[in-house]
């Protein structure tokens, strides 16, 4: 009995201590600041028991990468047109041109081999042109003079080159009185962005009524350019070199200076003007010398685009003749076709 008592009085201890511990316990209070209990993450434990990893997640994670390199990129880093990125069919270079995947389409290495460099220079920056003219008369003299002639002409920015060539024959009834010809390689080439030029000249005349079977003369030197455009040249040249009459009583060769100008204008659309002097003095005596002189006007024909009337006056001196006249003057009406 006695035992009984303090095991009555121990349950009323136990309740309150459990009262008492339940007070002990703080209430949560709803705020407006705090998140409501819906809204708190859920213990540790419970986030584990919800996504449960599975043992080969935990065992490999080598196989999770695997698994996640097979589901392909996502779509907006997927190139359209590249099936081993999952981008689908292959699209040809247009297509992806047009959806605008390639802004600019890959251009081809532009390579210049050694045999462009002929065929580059021979298909670019030639004017050229061919000309000729006829003459004659019939009754108490019968006469037939003929002329042609061939000029090829490239200019660029950095040099020019240039030949040309004539040739004159005239006859009266069947006694030939004009016999002459004249081929001439000239180069000029500019000297950086200067007005300065390196200039060379090759000249070949041959006339029948010469006291010389063919004169050859090579020259070089300096020259410098006052004028050069499309619409006017204009240059002064001062060189050396040498001449030399085959088959004159005096064949041997002669040095000699040379001093040119030439000049080139395109007076309007279909009009333009060409004078050219070269003086080739001796060395030795400057009153020994050579002078040829050309002077020509070109019109272009209405209606025509490459057809030309060219009227000129071609003057050569020569101060040692040799037993010939000195001086030979030739006017011209030519037809000049350009190619």
């Amino acid at each position: 009995a006695g035992r009984g008592e303090p095991a009555g009085r121990g349950e009323p201890a136990r309740a309150n201590r459990s009262e008492s511990l339940e007070l002990n316990v703080p209430e949560r209070t709803a705020s407006p600041d705090s998140p409501s209990s819906d809204s708190l993450p859920p213990p540790p434990d419970e986030m584990a028991d919800e996504n449960p990893a599975s043992p080969s997640d935990r065992t490999d994670p080598a196989a999770n990468r695997g698994a996640a390199s097979e589901s392909g990129p996502p779509a907006e880093l997927t190139p359209p047109g590249d099936p081993e990125a999952g981008g689908g069919t292959t699209q040809s270079l247009g297509e992806q041109l047009e959806a605008g995947v390639i802004e600019d389409p890959p251009l081809e290495e532009d390579v210049t081999r050694w045999y462009d460099y002929p065929i580059r220079w021979l298909s670019k920056g030639w004017k050229n042109h061919a000309e000729f003219g006829i003459n004659g008369t019939e009754g108490n003299a019968r006469t037939l003079a003929i002329q042609t002639g061939l000029e090829l002409k490239r200019k660029t920015d950095l040099d020019t080159f240039a030949i040309d060539f004539d040739y004159r024959q005239a006859r009266n009834r069947t006694v030939t009185t004009e016999d002459n010809g004249r081929f001439n390689v000239d180069y000029d080439r500019m000297v950086g962005e200067s007005s300065w030029s390196m200039f060379s000249k090759f000249g070949m005349e041959w006339d029948e009524f010469k006291a010389f079977d063919l004169r050859v003369n090579l020259n070089g030197g300096v020259g410098y350019h006052w004028l050069r455009d499309e619409q006017t040249t204009l240059v002064t040249r001062f060189g050396a070199g040498a001449s030399r009459p085959f088959g004159s009583p005096v064949d041997r060769w002669t040095e000699e200076a040379v001093f040119g100008i030439d000049l080139e204008h395109q007076l309007t659309e279909r009009q333009k003007i060409k004078g050219k002097v070269d003086y080739f003095p001796a060395w030795s005596d400057f009153s020994r010398f050579r002078l040829v002189s050309d002077v020509s006007w070109e019109v272009l024909l209405d209606g025509s685009e490459n057809l030309s009337l060219k009227v000129g006056v071609t003057d050569r001196y020569d101060s040692d003749p040799q037993g010939a006249r000195p001086n030979d003057v030739y006017y011209s009406m030519l037809l000049l076709y350009k190619f």
